[in-house]
């Protein structure tokens, strides 16, 4: 009860940022439209049958009067409320969709995007949007199918008493429906991981960016065997749901048959000794066979309610993880306005949740306030994990960071991240204007020409928006019409640029954020950009933190910090490393050679 009470009161909200007033005034005349339709239909009949069987011309001429007005007051409002009710379904999907969005981007870790089976609830979630968010409709024609059913069977006990059994007869059908939506929903999430590798083939036969090495490597038929396989076995294990589930159906469909034809016999049997009329047996004929649809209508509504209720679920799993995640307001410190000690990694030690090995181990380091500090290592090694703890993507298993003296932990997240920039190997192409693509990365001063030009100039792009046919309004990307493709180079100028939007942070990360430049074209970068973070340092303290594979660059830092396997292994300046054997050297020396 407590589950159903929850999901109850999140539509209840949901329908009170939406339009409380239209969708009561929807359900109320669709109610209508169920009473003016096949039950007063089939009375209406009955009355124009009894009227002729006796020779009565007035009640068959009142009979089809009814008729005539029955049909067209239905037809009118019907077509009104299901216009309503897609007005509903449409703002609905809005106000709960936006509920999505905001859960999932506000989340201060990304542990929900990294996870499968968070993964799998997600894109759950999302491709059952449309059954969540016609909650609306579905709840108004459940109401009319109640009033219809309740119109049905008074007038099946006008008749006789007994004939109430047959809307009862219903319930079996409409409980085994219910439990065959179940089977598809239980094949559903065990395919869902499929679906999603599915869609990812899909998207590299058909999206630009993989197209160049699927045809240099010749993939394209081992994408699409692989998609095929997949679709093949996802299809096997839905269509054996399916089955499961129409066999489940049949038995509740064979206990409402049995009663259907029960029903008619026994009016007609009771015409034959005189204890029902003509139109008696027309009205029950014609209501028996309106129960069929309702029953069927109750099946597909439980059905449809039953997927809700679990789209709900989702939803507030999704509410109640982000609850646990979401610092809670007024307990947490804001951020420094400048570094005068640092930033201090204290034995920290971290493993991805769902797994049982270290991805980090007893690390101790400190990131001097204005200090240049180079991270480096092979891949894997745990650099970029430390920019996930140091930008609050993730939490250390075990020990502290410390932002001069104080527990990172115990800091706002969202004033932190306020006083972060970073660059990552791994960018966002944001197909906006260029002005924009740049400019979220300080989102006050999105508008603001000159900055948005100084940051394209501090990451060696100031020719970039005169190359493109608007200038900085120019659209990026090949989505929208009129957009203009940038090489990777340029679309990993913009990420820097977006970057430097901000001329003051406390941390700039650039997590291997040149690696589409080459070698003298980073060096350069980074050579400017020693300077400037000098002269931040000395006003804010700010730290900068590079990641880069190559060693021309990082020699420039103030501090050089070798992660291998977990651990930090060394540190020091480029000279002290390179006076001591060990994995700088080695790699240094490797990578010099490549350059002799």
């Amino acid at each position: 009860m407590g589950d159903l009470r929850r999901v109850s009161s999140l539509l209840w909200d949901a329908l009170r940022q939406d339009a409380p007033g239209t969708a009561a005034a929807a359900v109320a005349v669709d109610v209508a439209v169920s009473m003016a339709g096949a039950p007063l239909l089939a009375l209406w009949l009955k009355l124009m049958v009894d009227g002729a069987a006796v020779g009565d011309g007035r009640r068959v001429a009142v009979g089809g009067v009814a008729l005539a007005l029955s049909l067209s007051l239905s037809g009118a409002l019907s077509a009104w409320s299901g216009s309503r009710f897609q007005d509903l379904h449409e703002s609905g999907s809005l106000v709960l969709m936006q509920d999505v969005m905001r859960l999932a981007a506000e989340v201060p870790g990304i542990e929900h995007h990294e996870r499968p089976e968070y993964a799998d609830r997600i894109a759950l979630l999302r491709s059952q949007s449309r059954t969540l968010t016609n909650y609306i409709g579905t709840g108004g024609r459940a109401i009319s199918l109640v009033a219809r059913i309740c119109m049905t069977a008074v007038l099946l006990a006008y008749v006789h008493p007994l004939l109430l059994a047959l809307p009862l007869l219903a319930l079996p059908s409409i409980w085994t429906g219910s439990r065959a939506n179940r089977i598809v929903e239980v094949a559903n999430e065990a395919t869902a991981e499929r679906v999603r590798q599915q869609n990812h083939l899909y998207d590299l036969a058909t999206a630009s960016a993989p197209a160049k090495e699927l045809r240099i490597f010749g993939l394209g038929p081992e994408v699409i065997r692989r998609q095929g396989r997949l679709w093949n076995e996802v299809t096997d294990t839905m269509a054996r749901a399916k089955l499961r589930s129409g066999l489940v159906r049949v038995t509740g469909w064979l206990a409402f048959a049995a009663g259907y034809v029960g029903a008619i016999v026994f009016a007609v049997a009771l015409a034959a000794r005189g204890e029902a009329s003509p139109g008696d047996v027309l009205l029950v004929v014609a209501l028996a066979s309106d129960v069929s649809g309702q029953v069927g209508r109750a099946v597909a509504l439980a059905t449809d309610g039953a997927g809700i209720y679990r789209a709900v679920q989702r939803l507030l799993w999704l509410r109640d993880y982000a609850a646990a995640a979401i610092p809670a307001d007024g307990r947490f410190l804001p951020p420094p306005e400048r570094l005068s000690v640092g930033i201090e990694l204290v034995g920290v030690s971290f493993r991805y949740p769902g797994t049982e090995a270290d991805v980090l181990t007893d690390v101790d380091l400190c990131l001097r306030a204005g200090s240049v500090v180079a991270l480096v290592g092979e891949n894997g090694a745990g650099k970029t994990t430390l920019v996930k703890l140091l930008s609050r993507c993730y939490e250390p298993s075990v020990g502290r960071i410390l932002v001069d003296g104080v527990d990172l932990a115990s800091l706002d997240v969202a004033g932190w991240r306020r006083r972060l920039s970073a660059g990552f190997q791994d960018f966002a192409r944001f197909q906006f204007v260029l002005r924009e693509a740049v400019g979220i990365g300080e989102l006050d001063r999105i508008d603001d020409i000159a900055a948005v030009e100084l940051a394209l100039a501090r990451s060696q792009a100031s020719g970039l928006g005169a190359s493109l046919p608007e200038g900085l309004e120019t659209q990026l990307g090949k989505l929208f019409e009129g957009g203009a493709e940038l090489s990777e180079g340029q679309w990993q100028k913009v990420a820097i640029a977006r970057a430097l939007m901000d001329e003051a942070p406390l941390l700039l990360i650039l997590d291997e954020p040149t690696s589409g430049l080459d070698a003298t074209a980073e060096h350069a970068l980074f050579e400017r950009y020693a300077r400037a973070a000098a002269e931040a340092g000395a006003s804010t303290g700010a730290v900068t933190l590079l990641i880069s594979h190559r060693f021309s660059t990082v020699r420039l830092a103030d501090l050089i910090v070798v992660v291998d396997d977990g651990r930090i292994v060394a540190s020091g300046t480029h000279d002290e490393l390179m006076a001591t054997p060990g994995l700088y050297s080695d790699l240094y020396s490797i990578q010099a050679r490549a350059y002799r």
